[in-house]
């Protein structure tokens, strides 16, 4: 009769590796869909915001006058609001900073040249 007896265990290596655990991987980012016919409108400056509840809300005016009216005198209309949450409105500063900065049009160099928050 053979020796069908089991070695023991101990002759069994574990492999141990140094790696880490594997990271999840992200989830894919929403692709842009661009739609020609969103909204857009013109605004002159914003006039405006508040931060609250996790948003910043922006508010923007253009000058308008009554044409009806000959005597009428420019008015500054608000004209659209846009809320952000709060990470975006810091992504979107963080990005118009550089923008305006790689086209030569620093806005700390503005405030230094004299330009005026109004």
């Amino acid at each position: 009769m053979a020796n069908t007896a089991r070695k023991p265990a101990s002759h069994l290596r574990i492999a141990q590796t140094n790696d880490p655990a594997p990271t999840p991987a992200a989830p894919p980012a929403a692709i842009l869909i661009d739609d020609p016919k969103a909204p857009e409108f013109f605004a002159s400056a914003c006039c405006g915001f508040s931060i609250g509840q996790g948003n910043v809300t922006l508010t923007f005016e253009t000058a308008r006058c009554n044409h009806f009216d000959p005597n009428s005198t420019m008015s500054r209309v608000v004209v659209g609001r846009i809320v952000l949450p709060v990470q975006a409105a810091q992504a979107l500063v963080l990005q118009l900073n550089s923008a305006l900065q790689q086209s030569g049009l620093s806005p700390s160099q503005a405030v230094t040249a004299g330009m005026v928050v109004q």
